[in-house]
């Protein structure tokens, strides 16, 4: 990486890496690159101009950049130790959508690689400390027979174990079954409940009948909950987001996480929008199902230092450019979900702020406190952890979280939990006005357009792969990798004498027991 500030991206027509600017016109952001080959060429980021621009103000960045790269990371191993590694199991699928890039007939060549693969990229990936955890994409996962080998091979080095599936396969219960006892969080693709939505976006209504039978058999073989990726696309299935929350209202004992992935115009080589689904779409279609919704970039989450330090806490988007993703908390009462402005004092974006100064000023506190220096680390937790219910009682509706007759509901948690030896969530979810909550995240997948030099920095995820010349185990940046990868798994699949599938795979309506 250079020293160089100089903010970078590639040129849509030609791909040549260019210096870019943000420019503002119209409460609109565009990344304006001048090509030397092409001329002047801009790229529309942002529906929301000031939406943008606030997201960098809370997360006190200022101008272009504050550190960038060459953008070749062919030549970089990116030099950061990953909270999340990403790493492409096959491109064989079950569905082939239209709007996708990373199956085999949009990129021309099979991969599908033998388990020293991974072995090798395991045994890389385990050197780091902490160890990040291992989410395996495709393609789709699933349709590797020997996927609950290869997790199970993770495991044995100490990685947990993460999987993005279309969900097609698990509608048979007992590959479900098989996949899930292996303890992997599942990432089950998942755009809506109305068939109309798969036809369209995916080329298969059917598609949602064997969808809606693999959550079933989620729910019944579950080792823990789920996060769901839907593929928002504006004018697409933004109109289902209410119902959408309602179903996943329905099932929150095993939904913990939801996550909207924008919909780009150019990935694959159908086209069913005329123009990106940028982030603030996606918060102002949610906004407009859900009336106070707010959302806050998820990079913002990372400056909380005395709480990370004291507790350990392990943040995985924390760190990441204010303009990638945002997050939001979404808290169920026996009914629906509401905003979690309901139950504070203050907008969500004050609350959060209202908290970081408060980790900043205890960050000094802890400097001089006397159980600090007497206990140490347990010392400065006691000390963070005495502090906290004032926190909470300045920014939290204590009465609606835990209803008109808080000691009453203090003695139920208490007794239930030290005497009945029932489990503490469960109890609370009985007695307070909480029934869980539903954490949400805007999850954009980087168009060549979109990308800058900028937003690689702070990174918190990145690819493992086998570098195609020198067979050493390199990472690379998230946003990158979907311009570098066809080079490199191409030459990955020769390497490993990949031998292409017999025939085409499936279609989703006859796949689920592949």
């Amino acid at each position: 990486m250079t020293a160089e500030v100089i903010n970078r991206s590639f040129c849509e027509n030609c791909r040549a890496i260019v210096p870019v600017r943000h420019v503002e016109r119209d409460n609109k952001v565009y990344l304006a690159k001048d090509c030397p080959n092409c001329g002047a060429v801009e790229t529309l980021v942002s529906t929301d101009a000031a939406r943008y621009y606030e997201k960098r103000r809370l997360c006190e960045f200022e101008g272009e950049a504050r550190k960038t790269c060459s953008l070749k990371c062919m030549d970089c191993d990116h030099g950061f130790t990953p909270k999340l590694v990403l790493l492409d199991a096959t491109n064989r699928c079950n569905m082939n959508c239209p709007i996708c890039v990373a199956n085999l007939g949009a990129m021309g060549f099979d991969f599908n690689p033998p388990i020293e693969y991974f072995d090798k990229i395991f045994k890389a990936m385990s050197k780091y400390d902490p160890k990040p955890r291992i989410q395996f994409f495709g393609g789709e996962p699933t349709v590797r027979n020997d996927l609950v080998d290869i997790i199970k091979l993770a495991k044995s080095y100490r990685l947990p174990a993460r999987v993005v599936t279309n969900g097609i396969r698990l509608a048979n219960e007992e590959y479900c079954k098989e996949l899930l006892a292996t303890g992997t969080h599942l990432l089950f693709a998942f755009d809506g409940r109305h068939p109309d939505i798969y036809k369209k976006m995916r080329g298969n209504p059917r598609a949602l009948e064997l969808k809606l039978k693999a959550l079933d058999n989620v729910r019944k073989h579950r080792k823990s909950k789920i996060t769901v990726l839907c593929t928002l696309g504006i004018g697409v299935n933004d109109a289902y987001i209410g119902d959408l929350l309602q179903f996943f209202h329905e099932r929150r004992d095993y939904i913990a996480v939801l996550s909207y992935i924008p919909l780009q115009v150019t990935p694959g080589p159908v086209q069913i929008m005329e123009q990106s689904t940028t982030v603030e779409d996606v918060e102002q279609a949610v906004a407009k199902a859900m009336p106070g919704v707010e959302f806050v970039p998820a990079g913002f989450l990372q400056m909380f230092d005395t709480l990370k330090d004291v507790f350990n806490v392990r943040i995985t988007l924390g760190g990441a450019h204010p303009n990638c993703e945002s997050v939001t908390i979404l808290v169920a009462d026996e009914e629906r979900y509401h905003p979690a402005d309901d139950y504070l004092k203050k907008p969500f974006r004050e609350a959060i702020q209202d908290a970081l100064a408060w980790d900043r000023r205890m960050g000094e506190k802890l400097k001089t406190s006397w159980l600090a220096k007497l206990f140490g680390k347990r010392g400065k937790q006691a000390r963070l952890a005495m502090s906290i219910p004032r926190l909470v009682l300045r920014n939290v509706r204590v009465g609606k979280v835990i209803g008109p007759r808080p000691f009453r509901l203090m003695w139920r948690l208490l007794w239930g939990t030290l005497v009945q030896g029932k489990q503490f969530k469960k109890l609370v979810r009985r007695y307070s006005g909480i029934s869980g909550v539903l954490r949400m995240i805007v999850l954009p997948y980087e168009d060549i357009g979109w990308l800058e030099s900028a937003r690689l920095m702070t990174c918190p995820v990145a690819f493992a792969y086998e570098h195609p010349v020198a067979r050493d185990v390199r990472l690379m940046p998230f946003c990158t990798w979907f311009y570098y990868k066809n080079e490199i798994l191409r030459q990955t699949a020769l390497n490993y004498e990949i031998q292409p599938p017999v025939e085409e795979p499936a279609p989703a309506a006859m796949a689920v027991g592949v």
